[in-house]
């Protein structure tokens, strides 16, 4: 009871605030099922404080975070997370948010509708996942991890590693955005939608696509484009390394059994 106070003091104080103030709110939740929903409107708002982002630990647990504005910020580590259904919208410009994650049989729903906006997906706060040999790559397993963009140069990044039985399902529907999604590790399965699965479908132009999937057992990919003037870059392999594979100045070229390359860099 006294936490559902707190929270309820902390959204009265953000209603009384003016539409276009800054607010700010940092979770620590650890605790097994329960529901909870945050809702923050106007811009420069904030969930998670400066270099530390809020926490959610436990199972079995409803997580609802909405952000209406521009300029806002969300920073959440879901740590040891599972059965955790969590939905996350933002409606504006100029929003960023990360999620650094790991658990298993989650749902995961993302929900952005504006420009220039940027969405993370990973496992730590201080590391890129682009790296093949870093381990801040999200790990979560069984899960499904559904976005949905709307809007023009929004930039998308998602890190899985170890990904078995995930579905990875985003649609993108604006021009001049930049997707990259990267799963690596063995998944231990060979059937679809067992190993590293994605379903990926583009509707706009001038927008830059890169599909990393490496790891043992099967790496499945659904792509739909429709526009023009895209780059697209696509490469899997069924080992448990890296490719091997030569580069150009944006292209990936053909196949060289002497040089091995990291997964693609922003």
């Amino acid at each position: 009871m006294k936490t559902k106070l707190i929270l309820g003091f902390i959204f009265a104080l953000m209603l009384l605030n003016p539409a276009f103030a800054q607010n700010q709110i940092y979770v620590n939740q650890i605790t097994t099922a329960g529901t909870t929903t945050l809702i923050q409107v106007g811009s420069l708002n904030k969930v998670g404080s400066t270099g530390t982002p809020s926490n959610i630990t436990g199972d079995n647990i409803t997580f609802e975070l909405r952000q209406m504005g521009d300029n806002n910020n969300t920073d959440f580590s879901i740590i040891g997370a599972n059965n955790l259904s969590l939905l996350a919208v933002a409606t504006g410009d100029g929003n960023n948010q990360k999620y650094f994650m790991n658990g298993a049989s989650n749902t995961f729903n993302v929900s952005l509708v504006g420009n220039t906006n940027s969405l993370t997906v990973n496992k730590d706060v201080s590391v890129d996942h682009t790296s093949n040999s870093d381990t801040s790559k999200a790990t979560i397993a069984n899960s499904d991890v559904t976005i949905d963009v709307t809007g023009n140069s929004n930039t998308l990044k998602f890190g899985f590693d170890d990904a078995s039985y995930n579905w990875v399902d985003y649609k993108i529907t604006g021009n001049s955005n930049t997707i990259k999604s990267t799963q690596i590790g063995s998944v231990g399965a060979s059937t679809q939608k067992g190993g590293h699965y994605q379903d990926v479908t583009i509707l706009g132009s001038t927008n830059d696509l890169t599909v990393y999937q490496a790891g043992v057992e099967q790496q499945s990919l659904v792509y739909s484009l429709t526009g023009s003037n895209n780059t697209v870059k696509i490469i899997q392999t069924t080992t448990a390394a890296a490719p091997v594979m030569t580069t150009g100045s944006s292209n990936y070229g053909a196949a060289d059994p002497t040089a091995t390359i990291a997964p693609p860099t922003p």
